[in-house]
């Protein structure tokens, strides 16, 4: 039988498809927790350091948004998995929604047009953060509503002007 913490995890995974098991000790702050006690409801099974749920597959651009929501994790009072290409949404105290969106080489440019159409193509958020594989796409943004530009796999900030301020 599954305590509530375990069913929560599952839930998460149920939801999110996959994680890796440093992100969930960081969103669960359980930070001794490697989480086997999951894996014997096979629901989920183990793939290196990336637990998945059974129906799902490992998602590259998941686990890179996952990341992205560790490093807020002090900020946010609720997230969400969005649609494509909207992989997370998160709401943060201070009552701004973010979306993160995660490129990669095979959909950057599309994400670009997607992103510079603003408001017509997305939810409406108070800010964005973008993910692409290098800084290549950075110039080519020219949205309405403040961003943050990181690349990943450092997930390191490239853009540093007004539009992110306060993010």
């Amino acid at each position: 039988m599954l305590d509530n913490k375990k069913i929560k995890v599952v839930n998460f995974l149920q939801d999110f498809g996959c994680a890796r098991i440093n992100q969930l000790q960081i969103l669960y702050d359980d930070k001794n927790n490697n989480f086997k006690n999951i894996l014997a409801s096979n629901m989920v099974s183990k793939k290196g350091d990336i637990l998945v749920h059974n129906t799902k597959k490992i998602n590259e651009k998941m686990l890179i948004a996952l990341d992205i929501l560790c490093k807020y994790k002090n900020r946010f009072v609720k997230f969400y998995q969005g649609y494509d290409p909207i992989l997370i949404t998160f709401l943060t105290g201070e009552n701004l929604l973010y979306h993160i969106i995660v490129a990669d080489e095979n959909n950057k440019k599309g994400i670009v047009k997607l992103v510079n159409s603003y408001p017509l193509s997305l939810p409406k958020a108070d800010r964005l953060i973008l993910a692409f594989p290098d800084s290549g796409e950075l110039q080519n943004i020219d949205c309405d509503i403040p961003f943050l530009y990181t690349s990943y796999p450092d997930l390191e900030v490239l853009n540093d002007d007004e539009n992110t301020q306060n993010t």
